[in-house]
């Protein structure tokens, strides 16, 4: 009865054990090299399935932060735009009052009044043109309308509801309340001065909104700048190879594959010894 010969079942046993060992240490040679190109320590579901999952979380927040530092930065240009418009429009109110002031001196007839009010109506109406013309992207941004209705939201996060309104903003002479004023007369004049006294404070005071809130999306920037760094390392860790570690893995691969084939063929040397021995 053959023991130890080649058709024997500890010959067998023997070398499916031995092949068994190859075809493992094949299979994790394919897979460090396939993460040491690629550098990445997950390539499939299969690779780790949990930190698959954890990282294409991470890989969605990255992506929402960098759409969302976009989104604001636009937002702020379409701020500096409105309040460009309103420090044009602040030169014109402040013309306006130097002509109301003139307007209300008695040596001037109203012959001379008529004169300043032509210009002064003409300021206003550029007025209302600047307020209707300053556009973002053919949108509004400056007489309460679109961009400027205060219902304006800028997505500025990941998340659906990580949202900033844009603040009303509307420079128009309507809602300074200097439409319709006039400086033709004395007592117009000094009418015209105390609106166009209070729509130089509501200009004011909507170029200050608007300064904050440019001033809080630079801030939102900023956070969302750290947030995604922070969050591309956490994703990092889960997701890309560590190189170092990965050459020392393919290196014992490696060995242990080169160590398997000299086992294999010293176990076939030896069989083949045995069973010589045997027929002599």
């Amino acid at each position: 009865m053959q023991v130890g010969g080649t058709g024997s079942p500890l010959h067998a046993f023997g070398a499916q054990k031995s092949s068994n060992a190859l075809r493992k240490t094949n299979r994790q040679l394919k897979k460090i090299l396939e993460r040491l190109s690629t550098a990445q320590r997950i390539n499939r579901a299969s690779d780790d399935a949990a930190g698959l999952a954890v990282s294409e979380q991470l890989r969605k927040n990255i992506r929402g932060f960098k759409m969302a530092t976009q989104n604001v930065q636009d937002a702020m240009s379409a701020l500096n735009i409105a309040d460009g418009g309103a420090n044009e429009i602040s030169s014109l109110m402040q013309r306006q009052r130097e002509l109301a002031v003139t307007a209300r001196n008695d040596t001037l007839t109203d012959r001379d009044r008529q004169s300043l009010d032509a210009e002064y109506q003409a300021l206003s109406q550029e007025i209302d043109r600047l307020a209707q013309g300053t556009q973002y992207n053919r949108q509004n941004t400056a007489n309460g309308t679109d961009l400027a209705s205060g219902n304006a939201a800028v997505q500025a996060g990941s998340e659906a509801d990580d949202q900033i309104t844009l603040p009303t903003i509307d420079f128009s002479t309507a809602t300074s309340g200097m439409a319709g004023t006039s400086i033709a007369t004395s007592t117009d004049a000094a009418t015209a001065l105390d609106s166009i006294d209070g729509a130089i404070q509501s200009l004011n005071e909507q170029r200050s909104t608007v300064g904050a809130t440019i001033n809080r999306f630079v801030s939102t920037v900023d956070n969302l700048s750290v947030a995604m760094i922070n969050t591309q390392a956490a994703e990092s860790v889960l997701r890309d190879q560590d190189m170092a570690e990965g050459i020392v893995e393919l290196t014992r691969q490696q060995l242990l594959r080169e160590g398997g084939l000299n086992a294999f063929q010293r176990f076939n040397e030896v069989s083949r010894n045995h069973i010589m021995g045997l027929l002599g």
